[in-house]
């Protein structure tokens, strides 16, 4: 991770040094579908202000946390990626017979496995890295200032390699690079995301990877407001694009059956009510829900990074993470 190279660095350890809270069930499945939900947007593309709003959250989250020096770095580096996005020139919106091979063939538009990447210094890639490095001087505990200077001293094709390794969840890639390099990808998809119209995008009727660039959720939300209250989506851990995703079901496997759903109790319950984990006994898989209707707030890349204990009591309890936080690499 960013702050050193032994496991002692691992926010997980980190969280371990405070007492371990128990998870206890919550609304089962039957439950929850007795509430209904009304007819939802299929697709939600990303805000311009999206890491303003993240970053809001994180340091709200960082106040007397014991991860508060990892999520006070993470928030840091979300405001920079704001200002990435912020001196990047709009994105063209892809020509009309891309969109139209994408709709008639079923891909992401902006696909993130074969999608151009430039990490060159007059590229969005290479632009928005520069930025985010700089600017994370200021802020990076010694050990990631380390990791900045050879990051920046890196060749602009070794660190193309690098992030795509990150962005097809390969091995290989120096950790210690990694939240670097996935606050710059998430610049630079959404930065091609917010060019786009939801009718741009060919939507199916639910999938387990993004519409927009064929990437894995970070978690799922529950919405409220426009779009459909108690509407659920899951949400983009690389373009932040949402798309909607029947509840009781399992994002990873689209599986309906042994669907359960829990959440921190003790001194953990109020301050993190709006998240809970759905585990799968289909796939062994476990992945975060944010509900707004809990808490206004919460905003689910920085309450998943917030709440990095619960997933180690999943792990305990025989399930694997399935959300991707391009900030956190667990080995």
């Amino acid at each position: 991770m960013v702050f050193s190279d032994d496991n002692d660095s691992d926010p997980r350890h980190s969280a371990m040094t405070a007492p371990i809270i128990p998870i206890k069930s919550v609304l089962s499945a039957e439950e929850i579908a007795a509430q209904g939900a009304p007819v939802p947007d299929t697709l939600r593309l990303p805000a311009a202000d999206l890491f303003v709003a993240r970053a809001a959250r994180l340091k709200s989250l960082a106040n007397g946390h014991a991860m508060a020096e990892f999520l006070n770095f993470c928030a840091g580096l979300i405001d920079a990626q704001q200002q990435a996005l912020a001196a990047l020139t709009p994105a063209a919106r892809p020509d009309e017979a891309r969109i139209a091979l994408c709709r008639s063939h079923d891909m992401p538009l902006l696909d993130a496995q074969g999608g151009e990447l430039d990490a060159s210094p007059n590229g969005v890639f290479g632009q928005a890295l520069a930025t985010l490095l700089k600017a994370a001087q200021g802020f990076a505990p010694a050990p990631a200032r380390d990791i900045i200077a050879r990051l920046q001293a890196l060749p602009a094709d070794q660190v193309a390699k690098e992030a795509r390794l990150i962005l097809k969840a390969e091995s290989g890639f120096d950790t210690g690079y990694a939240p670097f390099l996935g606050a710059a990808l998430q610049v630079d998809w959404t930065h091609r995301a917010l060019a786009l119209t939801k009718g741009d995008v060919f939507v199916r009727e639910e999938g387990s990877l993004c519409p927009v660039c064929g990437s894995h959720p970070v978690a799922s939300v529950v919405r409220i407001g426009e779009g459909g209250h108690g509407v659920r989506y899951a949400v983009c851990g690389l373009c932040a694009s949402e798309w909607h995703v029947t509840r009781i079901k399992c994002v990873p496997c689209m599986n309906t059956k042994g669907i359960a759903y829990s959440a921190l109790e003790g001194e953990g319950a109020e301050r993190f009510k709006a998240v809970q984990v759905e585990t799968c006994d289909e796939c062994k898989s476990a992945l975060k829900l944010v509900s707004l209707e809990k808490d206004h707030n919460a905003e689910p890349f920085a309450d998943d990074l917030a709440t990095l204990m619960l997933d180690m009591l999943v792990d305990d309890a025989g399930y694997h993470r399935a959300g991707r936080n391009l900030f956190y690499f667990a080995p």
